[in-house]
């Protein structure tokens, strides 16, 4: 299973998870770079496709099965899913199938910003 993270500093991030299995989306690799350290991410968006099913965990706790295919855009609604939001995600796909998550990042700066 392959997992690409796209981070941005001072704002959210974006994984995706491609083939069968599970991977992982740690908090310290949604940094985008030494200065920024998040301390919790909530997902804000979600894509997938799969002919299986597609589960999303925090903390050992399910918190999001997916089966077909769809999106969810939680920022439209003004919410997120915050469930477990200092816990690492894990994306099992059963199968098959592509799924991408939008985060947003709670982050702690070693030089903050200045001047604005």
């Amino acid at each position: 299973m392959a997992t690409y993270i796209t981070n941005t500093l001072r704002s959210s991030s974006t994984v995706r998870a491609e083939g069968a299995g599970t991977s992982y989306a740690n908090l310290v690799s949604l940094a985008a770079n030494a200065n920024e350290t998040v301390t919790s991410a909530d997902i804000k968006r979600i894509n997938w496709t799969t002919n299986g099913n597609i589960a999303i965990s925090r903390n050992g706790e399910v918190i999001v099965t997916l089966y077909g295919n769809g999106e969810i855009r939680c920022d439209e609604w003004g919410h997120s899913i915050s469930t477990n939001n200092t816990s690492n995600v894990a994306i099992t796909i059963t199968t098959g199938g592509t799924v991408f998550l939008e985060l947003s990042k709670t982050s702690t700066y070693a030089t903050p910003l200045t001047g604005i």
